[in-house]
């Protein structure tokens, strides 16, 4: 019998309307199985002196005094006790405090890489010199994380909740996938990069969707998003500890080579600038990546300096 069904008949018992057969049924209920279910409904012993102090304010005595068997006012006082203490424990539910959202910042100095692992179970490689801020749970119909840098974004896959990265300008959305973004502030461009999946770059004018092996670059000063097709193992080495140069300007080599090693690099002749380099390296030290280029550049040299700088020199022979 439930605790509504008791509460019910001994009302009727209290007031005179009970019948002969509901009074039959609430003589043969158990005494002891209703203090076995009374144990239930308390969940710990502070519970039980708050439904006590509610049922001592709130349980007004009937008008007419009647004399009720032992067992009678046990279950009456047990009934009653089971409703308030579920109107207790959903009152406490709704007014349980919520803990707020706590909006977390990573950052990685030039040099520098990390792994980060998101709530909903979103994987993250962030480069060197970057910033990245997401929430420490996702709450709402939009998963939204800003960057600043560069990032490998893996998604973890939610149909009804969109994965939105804010780079400045340009939203890049997406429902689970693996992709690369290239914002850092000193470039002219942001390069949304996908290795598998879709994705959905826009910005306040225009947008675009990207494939696998496809690459949208929005032109900060055109404010024009553009898409071509990719290798996209070229954009996503440094993830794996890669450097790649193909025909590269030295101006470009230098300023990887920067975030890569957290160095600053000092031209002697700003012409040096235009040189090529094409070469692959893998964790290689700072100092054979310069061995290896000053090799084959014949005339090109570099100086280490104090602070961590270095000093190219010489003629560059292409």
């Amino acid at each position: 019998m439930t605790e509504k069904r008791i509460k019910g008949l001994m009302e009727k018992y209290l007031n005179g309307t009970i019948t002969k057969k509901e009074e039959s049924l609430l003589e043969r209920f158990d005494g002891r199985l209703l203090s076995k279910n009374h144990k239930d409904v308390f969940k710990d012993e502070r519970h039980r002196k708050q439904i006590e102090r509610l049922l001592s304010q709130n349980i007004s005595r009937p008008r007419k005094r009647i004399s009720l068997p032992k067992w009678a006012r046990v279950a009456a006082s047990i009934a009653l006790m089971a409703v308030v203490a579920y109107s207790v424990h959903v009152y406490t539910k709704v007014e349980e405090k919520v803990e707020p959202i706590v909006e977390m910042t990573k950052t990685t100095e030039w040099g520098q890489k990390l792994n980060l692992s998101l709530a909903d179970g979103t994987q993250i490689r962030l480069n060197s010199g970057s910033t990245i801020t997401y929430p420490d749970r996702f709450e709402g119909d939009v998963r939204e994380v800003v960057l600043e840098g560069e990032a490998f974004f893996d998604v973890a896959k939610n149909p009804d909740k969109p994965f939105v990265i804010r780079s400045g300008e340009v939203l890049t959305t997406v429902l689970g996938t693996s992709f690369n973004i290239n914002t850092y502030p000193d470039s002219q461009q942001i390069a949304v990069t996908v290795a598998s999946g879709k994705v959905k770059v826009a910005s306040h004018e225009n947008e675009i969707h990207l494939g696998p092996n496809e690459q949208g670059i929005f032109d900060k000063k055109t404010k024009t998003i553009s898409k071509k097709m990719t290798d996209i193992a070229t954009f996503l080495n440094w993830k794996d500890g890669i450097i790649h140069f193909e025909d590269t300007s030295l101006a470009q080599v230098v300023e990887s080579l920067e975030r890569w090693y957290g160095v600053t690099f000092v031209f002697e002749n700003e012409n040096l600038r235009n040189c090529h380099v094409t070469a692959t390296y893998k964790n290689e030290m700072l100092p054979a990546v310069m061995e290896s280029i000053a090799y084959a550049k014949k005339g090109l040299r570099y100086e280490f300096l104090e602070n961590d700088k270095i000093l190219i020199k010489g003629k560059c022979t292409d």
